[in-house]
């Protein structure tokens, strides 16, 4: 009973993305998963790989760099699934907006049958609703070379909500405006 009510709490209270040079630090969960396509999951016993929580911590960077480390794991049918992330995310300056797209480029270690480096190119988005929550949607693919046999190349999806240490000042939204 304890662990569904702590991950409810961090789920709630954590997560990641777009922060700008007065909020530097963000922290995060998210729900995430590795797809792969149907014919390489009927070799490695699956081609979804769910994966709950994923956490992360970022780091705004320069101007419009954001650093990012992540880290999730899951056992799944015949495999276990570990990956330790780290991307560099660039926001188009936009990170004093509500909503802040960005793209991403980075590594991975993936450790399923054995470690397996992958090259991670992305795109991702964060929706700011309140000062200091956000919910954040991110696609990477991460590819592998066929050299490493004990991991394909895939897609890795999530969802979180963004957590900024510091709150943002918002954009008014149409909502949010008095007539």
């Amino acid at each position: 009973m304890k662990t569904p009510l702590i991950i409810f709490i961090l789920f709630f209270s954590c997560s990641l993305t777009a922060q700008n040079s007065q909020n530097k630090w963000t922290f995060g969960v998210s729900l995430a998963s590795a797809k792969f396509t149907d014919f390489q999951g009927s070799l490695i016993g699956g081609s979804f790989v769910k994966q709950s929580p994923r956490i992360n911590i970022s780091r705004y960077f320069l101007k419009n760099l954001t650093l990012d480390a992540g880290f999730s794991t899951a056992v799944f049918e015949t495999q276990k699934y570990t990956t330790f992330d780290g991307v560099l995310r660039y926001d188009f300056g936009t990170s004093y907006n509500n909503t802040v797209p960005y793209v991403l480029i980075g590594g991975s270690i993936v450790n399923a049958a054995r470690p397996t480096p992958t090259l991670d190119l992305g795109v991702g988005n964060t929706f700011w609703i309140y000062p200091s929550y956000g919910i954040n949607l991110q696609l990477i693919y991460k590819y592998s070379e066929d050299r490493f046999e004990s991991q394909y190349s895939h897609f890795y999806p999530s969802v979180g909500l963004v957590y900024s240490l510091k709150p943002r000042n918002r954009n008014l939204r149409l909502w949010d405006m008095r007539n």
